[in-house]
C-alpha cells in the first residue's frame, strides 16, 4: 500500500510541475502562436523541365503566404519519379495542407501543360478545394522573360495585393 500511495503522490507532483512550468512555455511561445495562427497560406506546386529552375523561385514567396511545396520535374532521378500525370496525381492529392497554385513552366511543352493541368482540374473536382489558381507560363509566357514579376503579378490579380505582400 505505501507503493501505490507513493506512486500517487509523484503523479501529482508531476502533474503539478507540467502545469505550473512546462505548459506556460507552450502556450505562450512563438511556436505555439505561429501553429495556431489563421492566416491563409496557399502551398504551391511547380511543374518544369528542370526543378532547380523553379526552386529559384523561393524567394519570391519570402513575406508572403505562399509557399513552394513540391516541384516536379522532367529530368529528375531516378525516372521514376519525375513527371507523369500518374505522379502528379499522387502527389497532389497527398500533400498537406492541399496545394492552392499550380505553376506550369515556360519551356515544358504545350501538350504536357495541357495534360498536366487536366490532371490539376480533376484533382480541384475531386477534392472540391476552393480558391485554387493555375499559372500557365506556356500558353501566357511572362513579358520580356520577368516571370518573376509576371507570377506575383498573376497571384496579386487572383488572390489580391494583402496576400502578395505578405499583409493576409
Amino acid at each position: 500500500m505505501g507503493m501505490n500511495m507513493t506512486n500517487a503522490f509523484l503523479a501529482i507532483v508531476t502533474a503539478l510541475l507540467v502545469t505550473a512550468f512546462v505548459k506556460p512555455i507552450f502556450t505562450s511561445s512563438p511556436l505555439s502562436m505561429a501553429l495556431t495562427t489563421q492566416d491563409p497560406m496557399y502551398p504551391i506546386v511547380a511543374l518544369g523541365v528542370y526543378r532547380h529552375v523553379a526552386a529559384s523561385m523561393d524567394p519570391l514567396f519570402v513575406g508572403t503566404p505562399f509557399r513552394m511545396t513540391a516541384i516536379m520535374d522532367t529530368m529528375q532521378e531516378p525516372k521514376s519519379v519525375r513527371y507523369s500525370p500518374h505522379n502528379m496525381a499522387t502527389v497532389l492529392f497527398n500533400l498537406h495542407p492541399r496545394p492552392k497554385v499550380f505553376i506550369t513552366g515556360a519551356a515544358i511543352s504545350r501538350q504536357m501543360t495541357h495534360e498536366s493541368i487536366h490532371v490539376w482540374n480533376a484533382y480541384v473536382q475531386e477534392t472540391k478545394e476552393k480558391n485554387t489558381f493555375v499559372i500557365n507560363l506556356c500558353d501566357d509566357p511572362p513579358p520580356h522573360g520577368d516571370w518573376a514579376s509576371h507570377i506575383m503579378r498573376r497571384l496579386k490579380e487572383h488572390y489580391g495585393s494583402k496576400a502578395v505582400s505578405g499583409d493576409a
